[in-house]
């Protein structure tokens, strides 16, 4: 299925072509013509030649329209992928700090639960960049930010102290990488 914007750049690029077959043609029977039909010919041409340069523009403008389209809908289906992940660092940051509330964990878990929940609102409620980097970088940022949630309920569930001091560290870690990538995108 084709979008406007395609379909006009689809009219305009055939427009293009049939106008340069027109000329060739026109100026491969030039020899063949007398001076007087050489100069209508001639000033034929020049009228065909402002006609394609219009329909040329045309075509750079719709292939734009298409290239912003797309992005566009890029953007969209970003924008809704990271507000779903967003939801788990908000959660998980959520419980923690409700653990913590009521003493089932030490406070030293503020020092992730906080990032986390931060991180896990700037993905989901910050405004979605204009540039396709942009959008990639907050896709990284909500792939990371879950991977993080979901390193440090795991963390909070596993009760072996060697096991969870290795799934604190890792969710630090992703939970520093979601922030670099929040950092990086707004600049």
């Amino acid at each position: 299925m084709t979008t406007p914007a395609q379909h006009k750049r689809d009219q305009a690029t055939a427009r293009v072509g049939r106008l340069q077959e027109d000329m060739r043609a026109r100026l491969a029977a030039l020899p063949e013509l007398d001076d007087a039909g050489r100069t209508r010919a001639l000033d034929s041409l020049v009228d065909t030649a402002e006609d394609l340069l219009r329909t040329e523009h045309e075509v750079e403008t719709a292939k734009e329209q298409v290239r912003a389209a797309k992005l566009e809908e890029h953007r969209a289906g970003t924008q809704r992928l990271a507000l779903y992940l967003a939801a788990v660092p908000v959660a998980v940051g959520m419980i923690a700090g409700a653990l913590m509330l009521f003493g089932g964990i030490g406070p030293v878990w503020v020092l992730l639960a906080v990032p986390l929940v931060v991180a896990g609102l700037r993905i989901a409620l910050g405004p979605l960049g204009p540039t396709p980097l942009r959008v990639d970088r907050r896709l990284r940022a909500a792939w990371s930010g879950a991977l993080g949630a979901g390193l440090t309920a795991a963390a909070l569930i596993v009760l072996a102290s060697t096991a969870q001091v290795v799934l604190v560290v890792l969710a630090a870690l992703a939970t520093a990488v979601t922030v670099l990538f929040l950092v990086q995108e707004v600049r």
